[in-house]
């Protein structure tokens, strides 16, 4: 019950001597909830009277009420007096200890008062709190707490409830009596939102926490730490914002909780306490709190674990970051160097510019994480780079241990690899930093060890030339960058399996090398740079550009070494050659030759590429001639080629010599300079007798001798290729030349042989055979020889040729037959006795009608009116010499004139057959043939029948004049 007081001073609360530090003895938490309930919030009582007080000095005043304490009798009225003598004695005794807190103060007449009073109200919930602060005052704990219990007993609708229960739930956690306290505790919180709930939160996580019951008290506190971050509601509070008591609560709840954490299993039960509506606002001050205590406590891998368990379970939170740096820090601080290295590495791959985390994360957000990735990047950049070269030194060092090699130079490459990607990634993340022409180097550096070429040399190229392009200066690092992009190019140009490819990176290395001559003309290294693309250059048939850099290598300063100059000319002579520019070409080689000895290994080599510039110039100038239609235009150029194609011999006998020499003779024979290509083809013949070009000179031999009127000579040399040319063809052809040229030159005998040597050895073309043989009839006519002659008639006549030339010569050689058998024929006179003559007579007849109807059977016009016309003259010549027969001795008149008629009749169907083959012959005029046969039959046939063949000659006169 609640009974108003009159008092001049608002009711503070009580304040019970009940020290918290005390109470929470060998708890691990730093907080005090106060040491007097004075300091704990108001309690607010019914208003007192407004009583006017005169202003009286509180010793006087107490004075004055003792007095009127012991003047008055009455009971109602002494209650008031004392009631007011005791919280006066109160306020002046709180007030000497607030003026000097080291003096000690008794309080035993302000308990006297309130005892006193409570004897007569037992219930008075007032006096009881009065009391039990009095008494907490003067030292008497126990005293207070039974002044509070009188509350808690009597007076449970009492505004000091709260506070009772809790000084007792206080006592009773003091007393190690946790569930005592937890049921005061929990019984404030029952009495809803009064000023103790908090506090009373707070006791009973700490009362069910020491009686081990770490579930409940970690759902207690997390109510707790719910209600002092609002997390129930919309706008939620963070820990800066709360007040100096709140945070202090806050942090001392955090650590408990931390406490309770670990002795459930640490991190993984943090989550048990996550609402079903997902995890709270300030998830991460639970795992801070509990990786912190580990780390004060040298559990510095539970604590870094901790912190990385919750990156784990929520990568995307904005704490993430913050919670991994801690980790980090933890690890450093506990010495663990081993696990520095994957956390930080982790960090980079969680909140790197490559992550998603940093797609997603706004300006301030990312210039947090750069004050992180910044050092680490380069740290592990570095760090791999290391370990990768220590890994290929190994490799090294094992490399007769294949299975130990194999390992550590894969694991090489993985190093060399990852170092990269880090010093990539610092870059990309950081390209304007000082440091990246560096890294971007050593990033070049690892993916060339590690085996990837095409990105390193896209790095080296940065480094050389695309810094200084962005800022306007080139980094120290530049001309070695440059050096090595160079390098670089020409291992994957060397490495590529497809021609396309092979052919972009010497591109690339063509173009690399020129550049750095350029940017760096000064460099050591320079010069053999430019002479390696030339070479390069020429590799790709680029000989204009490789004249360019070849002439601009043989310009530098200071001035190349013999050996470089050697490899200039060189690119220069072959470059030149291969444009066509010949003259030039020979200008190079010459240079060069004259700068090698004779034994020196290049030297036949550079000798033939001179011989052939040479050689090329006369060539060039000749194709040039035969394309001229005039004549006469061509002889000048002609002897100008003529003239180098001789001057190549001047650096020494060679086959290009060799091939100029020749080439120079057939030019020499075009233009008909007989006298100077037998002098060259005799020195070629000299110089060369074996050479394969040596045996063709024959055809020339024999144009030229033939040019100089020497045809045996040129026979001769026709001899030679018909029997030694690899070309039947050839052998042919000047086998029958040779004959021909043998007959020329009137040695029939040399002429007879080829021909014969032609008729046995060429049967094909059979035509070009049939000539020989009808050659071998002509120089056996000249030679007398009839018997070898007629031999030839015969085979030409018996030939099967179906060509008219065929037939044609087959024709004339029976008809030279048939003039024979008629010769003979013609020969043979009828003499006594008739009848033998006669019989030997018509068998020569009979021969010679049969020759010369061989001769009709080719029916050649040429042949066919010779045989009518010597075919009518047998019989003629057979009816005449019957006529002109010698007569028989001893015949009578009358028997001479019988004898006569029979000659007649026997001589008379001859000559009309004479006559009858003779008009035949002369009817071929009809066909147009008037030949001297013809004209022949014509004239016999005068003779025959005068009277119809025998008649002058008329002509018609012919006038221009009309009618």
């Amino acid at each position: 019950m609640v009974k108003a007081v009159t008092h001049r001073h608002r009711v503070t609360q009580l304040a019970l001597a009940v020290c918290t530090a005390a109470s929470l003895s060998g708890c691990a938490s730093q907080f005090d909830p106060g040491t007097t309930l004075a300091q704990l919030p108001v309690s607010e009582l019914p208003p007192e009277p407004a009583v006017p007080m005169p202003k009286v000095a509180l010793p006087a005043l107490i004075d004055s009420y003792e007095k009127a304490l012991a003047a008055n009798r009455d009971p109602r009225t002494r209650r008031q007096i004392q009631l007011r003598l005791a919280d006066l004695e109160m306020e002046r005794l709180e007030q000497q200890q607030a003026d000097n807190p080291a003096m000690a103060v008794a309080y035993n007449n302000a308990v006297r008062h309130y005892e006193e009073l409570l004897q007569t109200s037992a219930d008075d919930d007032y006096l009881a709190y009065r009391l039990a602060r009095a008494r907490a005052l003067d030292g008497n704990t126990g005293g207070s707490l039974q002044a509070l219990e009188t509350i808690v007993e009597t007076a449970p609708d009492s505004p000091f409830i709260a506070e009772a229960l809790f000084r007792r739930g206080e006592a009773a956690f003091g007393r190690k009596q946790y569930r005592a306290a937890e049921r005061d505790f929990a019984a404030v919180l029952a009495q809803g939102d009064t000023p103790f709930a908090r506090n009373a939160r707070y006791m009973l996580g700490w009362s069910q926490f020491k009686d081990a019951r770490y579930q409940d008290a970690g759902e207690t506190f997390l109510v707790l730490m719910d209600d002092l971050l609002a997390e129930g509601q919309v706008q939620k509070r963070s820990l800066e914002e709360l007040q100096q008591g709140e945070r202090r609560l806050a942090d001392d709840t955090l650590r408990v909780l931390a406490l309770g954490f670990n002795y459930l299993g640490g991190a993984g039960a943090i989550e048990s306490f996550s609402p079903e509506t997902g995890p709270r606002s300030y998830q991460h001050l639970l795992y801070r709190g509990l990786g912190d205590w580990y780390a004060e406590s040298e559990r510095y891998r539970d604590g870094a674990q901790t912190f990385l368990t919750y990156v784990e379970r929520y990568p995307q939170s904005a704490e993430a970051p913050n919670m991994h740096v801690r980790a980090v820090e933890i690890l450093q601080q506990g010495n663990f160097p081993s696990e520095v290295v994957p956390a930080k590495r982790d960090f980079i791959v969680r909140y790197g510019i490559r992550s998603q985390y940093w797609q997603a994360a706004d300006d301030q957000q990312r210039g947090e994480l750069t004050a992180h990735l910044k050092p680490w990047l380069e740290e592990l950049a570095r760090f791999d780079h290391a370990r990768a070269q220590a890994l290929a030194k190994e490799a090294h060092v094992a490399r007769n241990n294949l299975r130990v090699a194999e390992k550590a130079q894969r694991e090489s490459r993985e190093a060399f690899l990852a170092a990269a990607s880090l010093y990539g990634e610092f870059i990309e993340t950081f390209p304007t930093d000082g440091k990246a022409p560096e890294l971007t180097f050593l990033m070049a550096e690892s993916l060339s060890e590690a085996g990837q070429y095409a990105l390193a040399f896209n790095a080296y190229r940065r480094v050389a030339w695309e810094f200084a392009e962005e800022t306007g200066s080139a980094p120290p690092q530049a001309s070695e960058a440059g050096y090595a992009a160079i390098l670089t190019a020409g291992q994957v140009h060397k490495r590529q399996k497809n021609p396309e490819q092979a052919s972009l990176w010497l591109d690339r290395k063509i173009e690399t090398s020129l550049r750095f001559a350029d940017t760096w003309p000064q460099d050591q290294r320079a010069l053999a740079v430019q002479l390696d693309a030339a070479h390069n250059l020429f590799e790709q048939y680029r000989h204009q550009e490789t004249i360019a850099a070849a002439e601009k290598a043989a310009a530098w300063q200071p001035p190349p070494d013999a050996a470089q100059r050697r490899s200039i000319l060189m690119l220069l002579g072959h470059s030149y050659f291969e444009i066509d520019d010949f003259a030039a070409a020979e200008n190079a080689y010459t240079q060069l030759l004259s700068g090698m000895a004779s034994t020196d290994p290049e030297y036949v080599n550079t000798r033939d590429r001179l011989q052939s510039s040479i050689y090329k110039q006369a060539e060039l100038i000749l194709s040039q001639v035969h394309l001229t239609s005039d004549s006469m235009e061509f002889i000048a150029p002609t002897e100008q080629a003529i003239a180098l194609l001789l001057r190549v011999r001047q650096s020494g006998r060679s086959t290009i010599a060799a091939t100029a020499q020749y080439d120079a003779i057939t030019q020499l024979v075009r233009l008909q300079r007989w006298p100077a290509a037998q002098a060259e083809l005799t020195d070629f013949r000299q110089h060369y007798p074996n050479h394969k070009l040596t045996p063709s000179l024959a055809a020339k031999a024999v144009a030229i001798y033939q040019g100089m009127d020497m045809p045996e000579a040129a026979a001769d040399e026709l001899m030679t290729l018909a029997n030694s040319d690899p070309s039947a063809e050839v052998r042919r052809t000047s086998l029958y030349l040779a004959a021909e040229q043998f007959e020329q030159a009137g040695n029939n005998t040399k002429a007879i042989d080829a021909y014969r040597q032609y008729t046995r050895q060429w049967r094909e073309p059979a035509l070009q055979n049939l000539e020989a043989q009808y050659q071998l009839v002509s120089l056996y006519a000249k030679a007398g020889n009839h018997s070898e002659r007629n031999l030839w008639l015969k085979s030409l006549s018996g030939n099967r040729v179906s060509e008219p030339r065929g037939r044609y010569l087959a024709a004339f050689a029976q008809s030279e037959l048939a003039e024979q058998s008629y010769a003979r024929f013609e020969r043979l006179s009828l003499t006594l006795p008739l009848k033998q003559s006669l019989k030997n007579k018509k068998q020569a007849m009979e021969t010679t009608v049969a020759d010369y109807k061989k001769v009709l059977d080719f029916g050649i016009a040429e042949f066919t009116t010779a045989a009518n016309f010597r075919l009518a003259e047998v019989y003629r010549q057979l009816s005449r010499d019957l006529m002109d027969s010698q007569r028989p001795n001893g015949l009578s008149p009358l028997e001479l004139e019988q004898y006569e008629i029979l000659l007649e009749e026997q001589a008379f169907p001859f000559e009309e057959k004479a006559i009858e083959l003779h008009e035949a012959n002369i009817q071929r005029t009809a066909d147009g043939v008037y030949d001297q046969w013809v004209k022949n039959s014509f004239s016999s046939l005068e003779n025959l029948l005068p009277a119809r063949y025998r008649k002058p000659e008329s002509t018609l006169a012919w006038s221009e004049e009309a009618y």
